[in-house]
């Protein structure tokens, strides 16, 4: 698995203004609780991970499409390596948002997510 990493592709006009959200997260790294105003679809590209969603708890493998309502609160606990993507409506939600909302966390700080990583 690569190092944990938060990586953000497209967002502009040659993109139609989405933007993915790659996530790479070694077992036991988790997406800290975070909130947006607006629902998104992610996918579970590879690995197995816990999604809580509301407070409600579901275990998906890969390959599998979330949808996250708007205003729900939702974590992603890496079980496996995974990677997770996230795709946004720039319109909807500016890139700024997703920097300032997402942060890997675990055991120790990883030093290398944009938004930063925390102690878990």
């Amino acid at each position: 698995m690569r190092k944990p990493s938060i990586r953000f592709v497209g967002g502009d006009d040659k993109h139609g203004q989405v933007f993915v959200v790659e996530t790479h997260a070694p077992a036991g790294y988790e997406l800290d609780s975070h909130v947006h105003k607006h629902a998104h679809t992610s996918v579970l590209v590879a690995g197995k991970a816990e999604v809580i969603v509301a407070g409600i708890s579901r275990v998906y493998e890969g390959y599998n499409l979330i949808t996250i309502p708007a205003h729900t609160t939702h974590t992603v606990k890496a079980l496996t390596d995974i990677t997770w993507l996230c795709l946004w409506a720039g319109d909807l939600a500016p890139k700024e948002e997703a920097e300032a909302s997402l942060k890997l966390s675990s055991g120790s700080a990883c030093d290398s997510c944009p938004g930063g990583c925390t102690k878990g």
